[in-house]
């Protein structure tokens, strides 16, 4: 996996160099940040995205900096009757879908979707058994996959710590999001955050199980000391 995300760094950075928009195959927490951090330092324009807010495996686009934005073309597909998201990824893999090509898979009482990069592969459209289970499929709106969110945090903090922020974004103890630290949950920019870690400016960091937020702003000092931040986060 990791030559292959150096294929795509590569691959993206050659693309917005020559003024064109390019994107990756979806790719763990860790790999996309690894990615945003990489590109953003050649002064490319990069975003990341899964499908809906809080999305835990992300596509990234990058492109020349006088295109304002760049959002890969997604959709979901709905199985009805499958038995978990680990049997339908299975399944898919067996028929023969690359696995970058397959973003999240979100369990329902009576099914599971996944999302995908449009169109749709014919694979999944006639998909009709998972697990030795009848399943029927549907298209349906990346919309309905909510129950994640995204917000921007304004908040004055004492340092730019990572469990100092954590503990902001997501409205947990500091005791708490150092926990997470400590037990290797908690990275920056695709690499674990050590105990006494920081995320600067443009940093992103993801915490598992909880989520993840970018440092999209930090002004000036207060009259104690104190640095204002901008964070936007989303939970999963």
């Amino acid at each position: 996996m990791a030559d292959r995300t150096e294929e795509q760094f590569t691959a993206l950075n050659a693309a917005a160099r020559a003024g064109r928009v390019a994107f990756s195959d979806f790719l763990e927490p860790a790999q996309a940040d690894a990615l945003v951090a990489r590109l953003k330092a050649t002064g490319a324009g990069v975003e990341a995205w899964g499908g809906y807010p809080g999305a835990r495996r992300r596509v990234v686009a990058a492109y020349p900096p006088e295109v304002p934005s760049a959002t890969p073309n997604l959709t979901a597909w709905y199985v009805a009757g499958a038995p978990s998201p680990d049997d339908l990824r299975a399944e898919l893999t067996r028929a023969g879908i690359d696995p970058g090509r397959l973003g999240d898979e979100v369990a329902h009482q009576d099914g599971v979707t996944v999302v995908t990069f449009a169109p749709l592969p014919t694979v999944l459209q006639r998909l009709s058994h998972v697990a030795g289970r009848p399943v029927e499929g549907a298209e349906v709106p990346l919309e309905r996959l909510g129950g994640g969110t995204a917000r921007q945090v304004s908040a004055v903090v004492p340092s730019l710590r990572v469990d100092v922020l954590g503990a902001r974004a997501f409205g947990v103890s500091r005791a708490y999001f150092a926990k997470g630290v400590a037990a290797g949950r908690v990275s920056v920019n695709g690499v674990a955050a050590g105990k006494s870690a920081s995320a600067e400016l443009g940093d992103q960091v993801y915490a598992a199980g909880l989520g993840r937020f970018h440092v999209q702003s930090v002004e000036g000092e207060t009259r104690r000391g104190n640095l204002k931040v901008t964070l936007t986060v989303e939970k999963g």
